[in-house]
């Protein structure tokens, strides 16, 4: 029996009438006996199919993701999560991509060519069983998920049920969760951060969830309020929201251990606004899908968290590295590379020609992971960007989150994000785009702001207003769109 299902086994058997995930909007509720059910029901469609047939899994509800997630996982199936928001022109091109056997989903009319799966209350029922092929799959992981295609073409990313527990066993250790705790997150399912640090950090430490489908600045407050949650699983977006909503009142404050913050960069401001508007700690960490999850998280202790650091490593080899592969000293800047049996070794390329194979680790076994950072003497790791994302000004290496960091402190701009724009004498110059206050003077105002507080090289050539940047599920800038923006100009 799967490592998942022995626990889920174990819960329903000890605690069947507690309540293991709870529906924030409306308050429907899985409890431990009513997951066991899922399971059982998964394990009966899968007596049929060979191990590790992968399910599509295109669920909006997030109960009905939740126990299709851990049915497919405690069944022997592949999970491949997909974006449920995704038009059924783009879910067809996406599972056809994925090699998916069978959809899973709570929208059966959406998909008629596909062998279908209806989510229903009791558990998946087949509603078509038109042939059933494998679709030239050469991988057979617990979870398929993909990059998230922000700079380039999106890879398919396996990981195994070994890594995905393990994983989870981290974040519950390093979070001390328990029983008694409860967490509530609005993040999509469909990636890993919500995935490992929300539903399977919730079967290994036997606590509680509440899941929304949606982030809602407006009922974030009277939710938690209501459902009671000790920690609160965010991201920077979600956060900077906050700051400006009113603030919760201090009985609902003084219950919430921390604010976790991960899946993108999360600046000094907006940790200190938050926390000095809301009473509310902010444990900032930093993951990635080839790690399921995460890779290094601040301590809980407060006193020992350091602002603008995504912390230390958490049960996994990490080193910075220089061009040439050797390991940088604390304080220089290189590739963030990791190494473990936690990390993925390989990724799939998704294309029109067939499901290839290909490494995902360098000749030394190290995973490089693209982000750009410097660890201090004691070990804690500062991300300043992507590899990809520096700009080459004329010889001169321009990191945008040292742009970006002091456009935001501007207290007219909300949100920033810099990229490169060709330049027939320099190469590249940095261009930003930021939102903030309506005023026709902003962007000159900015201009002067950055003239007092960059070296000349660093100032953005071209600094855009606009009324919001483009963003990804998880509060990523979608830097790419801007780079075709800012090419034009």
């Amino acid at each position: 029996m799967a490592v998942i299902a022995r626990m889920l086994a174990g819960h329903a058997h000890t605690r069947p009438d507690e309540v293991a995930f709870l529906d924030g909007a409306d308050g429907r509720e899985l409890t431990w006996r009513s997951v066991a059910a899922h399971t059982h029901r998964w394990r009966h469609l899968a007596r049929d199919l060979p191990p590790r047939t992968r399910i599509g899994l295109v669920a909006a509800d997030p109960l009905a993701f939740t126990a299709a997630y851990l049915g497919c996982l405690a069944a022997g199936f592949t999970a491949v999560p997909v974006d449920p928001r995704l038009t059924a022109a783009e879910l067809d091109t996406t599972l056809a991509r994925l090699r998916t056997a069978v959809v899973a989903t709570d929208r059966p009319d959406v998909l008629p060519g596909h062998p279908t799966w209806a989510l229903e209350r009791e558990g998946p029922r087949p509603v078509r069983n038109v042939r059933i092929r494998a679709g030239g799959a050469v991988a057979r992981p617990a979870v398929l998920l993909t990059t998230s295609g922000t700079t380039g073409a999106p890879k398919g990313i396996p990981l195994s049920e070994w890594q995905l527990v393990h994983a989870a066993r981290r974040v519950a250790r390093h979070h001390r969760f328990g029983p008694g705790e409860r967490g509530y997150t609005p993040l999509p399912l469909f990636h890993v951060n919500a995935q490992v640090m929300g539903l399977l950090t919730t079967v290994i430490s036997g606590n509680s969830l509440v899941i929304d489908r949606r982030f809602s600045a407006g009922d974030y407050w009277d939710r938690v309020r209501r459902w009671q949650p000790t920690w609160l699983n965010t991201v920077p977006a979600i956060l900077a929201s906050l700051a400006r909503e009113p603030a919760p009142p201090d009985a609902v404050a003084g219950r919430i251990r921390f604010a976790r913050s991960a899946s993108a960069p999360l600046s000094r401001d907006v940790q200190r606004d938050f926390t000095a508007h809301t009473g509310i700690g902010v444990l900032e960490t930093y993951g990635m899908s080839e790690a399921a999850g995460q890779i290094t998280a601040n301590p809980l202790d407060p006193l020992l968290r350091r602002d603008g650091s995504v912390g230390l490593p958490v049960e996994i080899g990490l080193v910075v590295t220089r061009p040439d592969g050797t390991e940088a000293p604390p304080g220089e800047r290189g590739e963030v590379r990791l190494r473990g049996p936690q990390v993925v070794s390989q990724y799939l390329e998704l294309d029109g020609l067939g499901e290839r194979i290909r490494p995902a680790r360098t000749p030394d076994d190290r995973l490089p992971t693209g982000d750009v950072g410097a660890l201090d003497e004691d070990g804690y790791l500062t991300l300043a960007g992507r590899l990809d994302d520096v700009i080459n000004r004329g010889g001169e290496k321009i990191y945008p989150q040292e742009i970006e960091d002091v456009l935001r402190a501007h207290p007219a701009v909300t949100a920033v994000a810099v990229v490169s724009a060709p330049d027939e004498r320099l190469g590249q110059v940095p261009v930003a785009f930021v939102t903030g206050r309506p005023d026709a003077g902003l962007a000159q105002a900015l201009h002067g702001w950055c003239a007092h507080r960059l070296a000349r090289h660093k100032r953005p050539a071209v600094i855009e207003v606009t009324p919001s940047l483009p963003l990804g599920p998880t509060g990523k800038v979608l830097r790419r769109e801007l780079r075709v923006e800012a090419g034009r100009r």
